[in-house]
């Protein structure tokens, strides 16, 4: 804003501008009335002292006897007055500074007319013997029992120098007045103006957003208008407040929600939360007000958006997976429109782990049913090879296929054994659950120890790392001995020859337990994916020997429920090493 901006839009200023427009009015009022009125005021005022000098001038003419000519010359002695006497037939009979007897006639002058008639006269002519302008007062008169006139008169140049004096006079009081009217205007608009303008300057920042500075304290008429502003103050900070802790909740709940959350506006981001940045791995507040095109969300996500947009209604879809193999579930839905403009408010879901969850359940129940088909549709045909055996009289055949049975049925009841472990697994654990390790092991030998040797193999525990220690896990025991009876039983299925072994090591946060065996070894292509349910490496040989294929995920499973990891290396024709650690109990 330019200065003279400014000084336009100043109270101040303008409040001294209406004092000076006032004292301009007074100032030309009292100027003209010493232009004109003042001059006929003065001419007025003279002729009542011309009046004044004539009547006293006719007493002493009455008296004067036969020198009336030294009379009237001692009467305006000293004086710039002329006085003049006239007979009633107008002959002069006495003047004060001409010969009577040179002059005119004057019964034609209008104020010795009047005068005659008994009136007093007045008039203003330029002198026919003088030659200039004069002013002429005539009152009647008596010598020695005649009426006469008596006429006094002035030089209109003396009332002009005393007009002048009286206007300069006036001027210079005018010139006066006006400095210490201005002066005393520009000091009254000053104290006027400031608690004005402090009024002012407070609103000014309140409605900048500025409230922290106090309302200034005003006495009398502005009294109640710094109240109101005082009050519209604390009533706008509190105001603001409860919309800033509104606007940090609002952030704090959407900051806090995994899914991604956009305010749109005509296609342009408005509000985004925090899970939109780290969803889509881009810097905060990249998004926020910004066209959508521009917010660097993924091209196939702003598709879905603008596709969801053009629907009326809330509408809800999914996308993916992407390059990077991630799935989002995206539900637009519109709002009540602002200022003329088109709001949405869309959410995007990553659902990539339920995505890969489901994959997996589609999976396992394909498998499952397989698996439960394959010795299910063995034990028919099993059983009706035995009965048609033993019809024919054939009870040694019969037997074998009796013995088939019974080993399909074995198979079919491990399977569902392992189904409702997994079933059990996916609850939720028991966090105060303890196991003893050395009993857990203890017992899981005994259990498989008739198994090893029915294969001449060497199963042992190897306790020397933990001699002297007590070992406990924070797991739960059933969850220990499903881990434990599973790798057991994988070892001794696929070792021939030499030995299985359980070796435990601990540490302060940690207990180990490595299952060693000498058996045949894993490829390394097949070692990522040997904890899948129902993944094999062999086939024919897991099924041969009696495997379900879940006995790996089950240890996965039961290791991640106990918050422990697993890990395996093996080499082909030497042997397998399977690794758990559990969190040590204290």
């Amino acid at each position: 804003m330019s200065l003279v901006s400014r000084w336009r839009s100043s109270y101040r200023v303008r409040l001294a501008l209406g004092y000076m427009v006032i004292v301009a009015l007074f100032a030309g009022v009292w100027g003209w009335s010493l232009a004109g009125p003042l001059k006929d005021t003065v001419i007025e005022q003279q002729q009542e002292h011309l009046q004044g000098v004539a009547q006293a001038g006719a007493l002493a003419v009455e008296q004067a006897g036969v020198d009336l000519s030294g009379t009237v010359e001692r009467l305006v002695a000293h004086t710039e007055l002329r006085m003049t006497v006239v007979g009633p037939d107008g002959v002069v009979l006495a003047d004060s500074e001409e010969d009577p007897g040179s002059m005119e006639n004057h019964a034609d002058r209008p104020e010795i007319a009047a005068a005659l008639e008994g009136s007093i006269g007045r008039d203003i002519r330029e002198s026919a013997t003088q030659g200039v302008d004069q002013m002429y007062v005539a009152v009647p008169a008596a010598l020695q029992g005649t009426q006469v006139v008596l006429r006094v008169s002035e030089s209109l140049q003396r009332i002009s120098e005393l007009t002048a004096q009286y206007r300069s006079t006036g001027l210079a009081l005018l010139g006066v007045a006006l400095v210490l009217a201005l002066a005393v205007g520009a000091h009254i608009a000053t104290l006027a103006a400031r608690p004005v303008e402090r009024l002012a300057d407070a609103a000014t920042r309140m409605a900048a957003g500025n409230l922290s500075p106090e309302i200034p304290a005003e006495h009398g008429a502005l009294a109640p208008l710094a109240e109101a502003l005082g009050g519209l103050r604390t009533q706008l900070q509190d105001r603001i407040g409860a919309l800033e802790s509104e606007q940090a909740n609002l952030h704090a709940v959407l900051d806090g929600l995994q899914d991604a959350v956009l305010l749109l506006e005509d296609r342009n981001v408005r509000v985004a939360n925090r899970a939109a940045s780290s969803l889509f791995a881009l810097p905060p507040g990249k998004i926020e007000d910004r066209p959508l095109a521009q917010s660097g969300l993924p091209a196939s996500i702003v598709t879905a958006i603008i596709d969801g947009l053009s629907a009326e209604k809330p509408t809800s879809s999914e996308i993916g997976p992407d390059p990077r193999g991630r799935s989002f579930r995206l539900s637009a839905v519109p709002l009540e429109g602002t200022r003329g403009l088109e709001r949405s408010l869309v959410i995007i879901s990553d659902i990539t782990e339920r995505a890969r969850v489901d994959g997996m359940r589609r999976d396992f129940v394909s498998n499952a049913s397989h698996e439960l088909k394959t010795p299910t549709a063995g034990i028919l045909l099993l059983a009706e090879s035995a009965r048609t055996a033993a019809s024919d009289g054939d009870m040694e055949q019969s037997l074998v296929f009796v013995e088939q049975i019974q080993a399909e049925a074995t198979r079919l009841r491990l399977l569902v054994q392992n189904l409702l472990d997994l079933s059990r697994l996916e609850a939720a654990p028991n966090q105060e659950a303890i196991t003893d390790i050395r009993a857990a092991v203890g017992l899981s030998l005994a259990a498989h120890s008739r198994a090893a040797s029915a294969k001449s193999l060497i199963l042992k525990a190897d306790f020397t790392e933990v001699e002297s220690e007590d070992i406990f896990a924070a797991a739960d025991r059933t969850d220990t001995a499903v881990a434990l009876d599973n790798l057991l039983a994988n070892a001794i299925s696929y070792t021939e020859t030499g030995e299985v072994t359980v070796a435990v090591t601990a540490n302060v946060a940690t207990v180990s337990i490595t299952v060693m065996d000498t058996g045949v070894g894993i490829p390394a292509a097949d070692l990522p994916r040997v904890f899948e349910r129902f993944y094999r490496v062999d086939h024919s040989r897991v099924r041969d020997s009696g495997g379900t294929g879940l006995g790996l995920s089950l240890v996965r499973n039961v290791v991640e429920r106990s918050g422990g990891n697993v890990s395996i290396c093996s080499t082909v024709g030497e042997g397998t090493q399977v690794r758990i650690d559990l969190p040590r109990a204290r």
